[in-house]
């Protein structure tokens, strides 16, 4: 318990420091330049993640570091950081506010603590096991909408969803309440604090996307898996839904096919 307690603490610390980094940046009108798969990269995401690394580094020797700048650092303990410095840099690289920091801790391979930093707000998810998650210190919890016509639903940006998977998107954009598009990390934060009932992305996802939005989720009481029902975990990529409750999720799981 007390080694758990030091980790989240020093998560926060982390998620403190990338805040400032990313405050600055985007203030800097930050510019991008793109990787070889596309995607967009700044010197933010750079900074930040070389501070994290160091300081995880300095204070867990033995945990394992993955992050999507500077890739996977073998541990030799039950625990891996998993680290996106600016998920959603596209966004950020464009002025855009929906992006966020995100910190996960996985033990043997499953999230265990996370964080949906939110720089530009202030705001911030944070989770850990057994522990809730909290929207600056405040416990929050997913709506329990069980559902779907009723449902707020967040759907990814649609150029990530193709063939079948846009078949599915398109089933489950038509059903609901009220949909919101290209919300990212941020939508799974609204999504624990009952602001939105299903969150929805396709394929373009890997660990580092993924493992943070998990605890900030199920602490809050949802649900959150690929689109098979699978758990996710430290090896999971591609696909993943979630909402905000096991019976809601069934029916999406069902309109997803």
């Amino acid at each position: 318990m007390r080694e758990s307690k030091t980790i989240f603490a020093a998560a926060m610390a982390l998620a403190d420091a990338a805040s400032t980094l990313a405050r600055k940046a985007w203030f800097e009108d930050a510019a991008a330049r793109y990787k070889s798969d596309g995607s967009s990269l700044t010197d933010a995401d750079l900074a930040i993640e070389t501070n994290w690394r160091e300081t995880i580094r300095r204070l867990f020797p033995s945990h394992g570091i993955l992050g999507e700048e500077y890739g996977t650092d073998a541990g030799s303990s039950a625990f891996t950081w998993v680290l996106d410095p600016i998920d959603g840099t596209r966004q950020f690289a464009t002025g855009l506010l929906n992006f966020a920091s995100l910190i996960a801790v996985c033990r043997d391979g499953v999230p265990v603590i996370g964080i949906i930093d939110l720089p530009l707000s202030g705001a911030r998810y944070a989770a850990a096991e057994n522990e809730g998650t909290k929207l600056n210190g405040r416990t929050v919890r997913c709506s329990g909408q069980t559902g779907l016509a009723d449902a707020r639903i967040s759907l990814a940006n649609p150029d990530s969803f193709a063939g079948d998977a846009g078949r599915s998107f398109e089933r489950l954009r038509s059903t609901g309440r009220l949909n919101v598009f290209d919300g990212g990390a941020p939508a799974y934060g609204a999504l624990s604090r009952g602001l939105i009932d299903v969150c929805l992305n396709g394929s373009d996802l890997d660990a580092y996307d993924i493992c943070a939005l998990c605890p900030v989720v199920t602490q809050a009481g949802g649900v959150i898996s690929d689109w098979s029902g699978r758990p996710l975990s430290l090896a999971s990529s591609g696909a993943i839904v979630a909402s905000a409750s096991p019976e809601l999720h069934g029916i999406v799981l069902a309109t997803l096919g």
